[in-house]
């Protein structure tokens, strides 16, 4: 298996939530969430089907802009805001395949 460097993964992780939160293509966005795909967030349903009803329920005028991306396998985290109602918010959201 090749190794990827940091930037590799923060590109990847910056392409995912772009793609699935801001450009909602989900057929798109499955290649970038395991089917085995874990969700800890209390708020989410769990797995890769609940991250993205989340993106489907969520306001089109929401969009996921990264602050600080953190490529550290095996867990990628994506701090970053997200604006409803021209408000800014905090959101993070994970991936990961252990």
């Amino acid at each position: 298996m090749m190794e990827s460097t940091p930037e590799q993964n923060k590109a990847t992780v910056l392409e995912a939530f772009d793609t699935l939160f801001n450009k909602r293509d989900y057929a798109a966005a499955e290649r970038f969430w395991s089917d085995r795909y874990i969700q800890h967030s209390a708020h989410i349903a769990p797995g890769r089907g609940g991250l993205f009803a989340l993106g489907r329920a969520l306001p089109a005028t929401l969009r996921h802009r990264p602050s600080r991306p953190v490529p550290r396998p095996p867990v990628r985290a994506a701090p970053g805001l997200a604006r409803l109602a021209g408000r800014p918010r905090a959101l993070r959201m994970y991936k990961g395949d252990t």
